[in-house]
């Protein structure tokens, strides 16, 4: 009751303000919220890339805001459920949603009839650039070429780890086509099971960002031949890109924050403002470089929803890729 009672007070003040001319940030700061414990759905399993970087987002949030704000795990459908359950919750503003762009494909598959137009997006705290293909090191592969030559050799034989319908599976579909080879494209799991399977050799290549499998590349078990930016990455500046290597595949993945449809955008205006100071944090900035060798980037409300727009007509373009 005290919730709502706040979510209409809120909506009469967001009314006054903007008859009063005000915008923007000095929007955001009219409303009381919040007055409650916030949570951060993340909608996989605790300890991966995902998992962390909502986690490091949360601490600094709770600072900024003065109220706890915590990262609740619902794993299930590739991020469909929790995705679910935060659409389901009330739009008061103490639920919401960290996920990224597996979220369009999961549209495209059929995992979920649902996309990021189904929720009040905010913004993003990461665009993740780091991704890689790796192999295990003892599998005589050490380039994207050899990885090419022996999947040409053994066409549907290599296998190629993703989460079908998934980011990764797209886009090991798109350089099949681009390039004339036949992967293998196996579901393999999150990230966790990809390199546990990699390690065991049960599984040819990992695609996943760089971070996710950081420790087998530093203890020598993993070989990352490929990184999928347009240029090498400072954080791990031995990892040639493919572009380097005479293939034209690059891939990007924002994750962002997004509340339940109906969110007053009060909150969600001081939510993308708090995520922006954030963002600026020195201690946030050197933590995610550590643990996940990517570098922060905001991405504010409009501009976020014109990059997902922009990302999801790409997607529809190619819908045959990830659907065949």
């Amino acid at each position: 009751m005290k919730r709502r009672l706040a979510a209409a007070l809120l909506t009469l003040a967001a009314i006054a303000t903007g008859a009063a001319g005000i915008g923007g940030s000095a929007f955001a700061e009219e409303t009381n919220w919040p007055e409650d414990d916030i949570t951060i759905v993340v909608p996989f399993k605790a300890g991966g890339d995902t998992d962390f970087h909502a986690r490091n987002l949360a601490s600094y949030l709770g600072e900024i805001l003065d109220v706890n704000v915590v990262v609740e795990n619902v794993d299930g459908a590739n991020g469909s459920t929790g995705m679910l359950q935060v659409m389901d919750s009330d739009p008061d503003g103490y639920t919401c949603l960290f996920f990224h762009d597996s979220m369009l494909t999961n549209k495209l598959v059929g995992t979920c009839e649902y996309n990021y137009s189904d929720l009040d997006v905010c913004a993003a705290t990461i665009v993740d650039n780091s991704y890689v293909l790796a192999v295990n090191s003892g599998s005589g592969m050490s380039t994207l070429d050899d990885v090419v030559t022996k999947a040409k050799e053994n066409p549907g034989n290599l296998l190629y780890a993703s989460s079908v319908g998934a980011y990764s599976y797209y886009l090991g579909r798109k350089f099949e086509v681009e390039n004339d080879v036949d992967f293998n494209i196996v579901d393999a799991g999150g990230g966790t099971d990809r390199n546990a399977a990699l390690l065991a050799n049960t599984i040819d290549t990992n695609c996943n960002p760089y971070g996710v499998m950081k420790s087998y590349f530093d203890s020598g078990d993993f070989t990352a031949v490929a990184c999928l930016a347009d240029e090498r990455n400072p954080l791990f500046p031995d990892v040639p890109t493919a572009k380097e290597q005479g293939y034209d595949w690059v891939a990007e993945r924002n994750y962002f924050l997004s509340f339940p449809a109906g969110t007053d955008e009060a909150i969600v205006a001081k939510m993308e403002e708090a995520i922006k100071e954030v963002c600026a944090n020195e201690e946030f900035i050197k933590a995610t470089e550590d643990a996940y060798c990517v570098t922060p980037t905001f991405v504010g409300t409009e501009d976020l929803k014109a990059k997902l727009d922009a990302e999801f007509a790409d997607f529809t373009a190619n819908e045959n890729l990830i659907t065949n």
